[in-house]
């Protein structure tokens, strides 16, 4: 009797120390899930930022610690690559280079040093924006992406290449020749307004047959002052940055084998076909000569994408 009460000891001995190593195997595995990130994309950049006093530097993304290195949030760090964590778009990382060894830090933790006048001006200023406001027109006809995934993979910039027109008198008349002409864009964005006219869900009808199916687009009228224009193109940034950050999409330049996520409508022109616009050049290029004396290209318009996705 008594040995058989002591194997019955010894068998619940061994189930509770098997149960026991069972629950610190399966909280290991959670923490280790937690810590280790899925890279669901990456690109290559040529920044230069600054960290905040709060950030937070890894030696590794594969199995996420942070560093004993020591950074001064006074200084300048190189970062030569982005990471977008999969299934959780709010999470990028950017690898910065220190002493030739690459670490990595949350981008919300980093401030990119601006070298253009008018980003310059948008990042004094806090990096402002106008809140998407959403009046989406009956008039259009919807229609799904042509992607895999049967979302956008990219935004086109335009400017409607009129003077002294407004957002309201633009809409008006792209919702009224809408028979005809069969153009439009999903939003117009101006100094002070960001207003989405037709829903990003579905494609529109404004870079020609070999973009409208893959891209959000947004129009830009005509500003005249160096505060509404650089206020409209920190709208025009953010915006689509926003897009960007909703599909998990990196910030990249358009190119000519049809790859990356930022276009001008001249981009389309030159590598896509299907139209002929050279929409936004001229104006970006007039507008910052006229207003800040200096120049506007879609390379510092990225940057400057790369700013507000940052913070996002």
């Amino acid at each position: 009797m008594r040995k058989r009460r002591n194997k019955q000891q010894r068998q619940k001995q061994t189930y509770f120390i098997i149960g026991l190593l069972l629950i610190v195997g399966l909280a290991f595995s959670v923490y280790h899930a937690h810590q280790t990130k899925t890279v669901s994309n990456s690109y290559p950049v040529d920044e230069t930022v600054t960290l905040t006093n709060t950030a937070k530097i890894y030696d590794s993304l594969s199995a996420i610690r942070e560093t004993n290195t020591k950074f001064n949030t006074a200084s300048t760090y190189k970062v030569n690559r982005y990471y977008l964590i999969d299934k959780d778009p709010h999470k990028v990382y950017a690898q910065i280079i220190y002493n030739g060894k690459n670490y990595f830090v949350r981008s919300t933790d980093t401030n990119i040093v601006m070298t253009n006048a008018i980003n310059k001006y948008i990042a004094q200023a806090g990096y402002p924006h106008a809140d998407i406001e959403h009046q989406i027109s009956s008039r259009f006809t919807q229609q799904q992406y042509g992607t895999t995934s049967g979302k956008p993979r990219g935004v086109i910039i335009h400017d409607t290449g009129n003077e002294n027109s407004t957002i309201n008198s633009e809409v008006s008349y792209m919702e009224k020749n809408y028979g005809t002409t069969r153009v439009f864009v999903h939003t117009f964005i101006d100094a002070q307004q960001i207003l989405n006219i037709a829903d990003a869900k579905y494609m529109a009808e404004g870079a020609g047959p070999n973009a409208n199916p893959y891209f959000v687009q947004f129009e830009m009228p005509h500003e005249y002052t160096a505060t509404a224009f650089a206020n409209q193109v920190a709208n025009a940034a953010y915006y689509t940055a926003y897009n960007l950050k909703q599909g998990n999409l990196p910030v990249t330049k358009g190119n000519k084998n049809g790859g990356g996520t930022v276009w001008t409508h001249a981009m389309v022109s030159s590598y896509l076909g299907g139209t002929d616009h050279q929409d936004p050049i001229s104006y970006w290029s007039a507008s910052a000569k006229k207003l800040f004396d200096t120049s506007y290209t879609i390379n510092d318009f990225i940057v400057l994408v790369q700013a507000y996705y940052n913070k996002m």
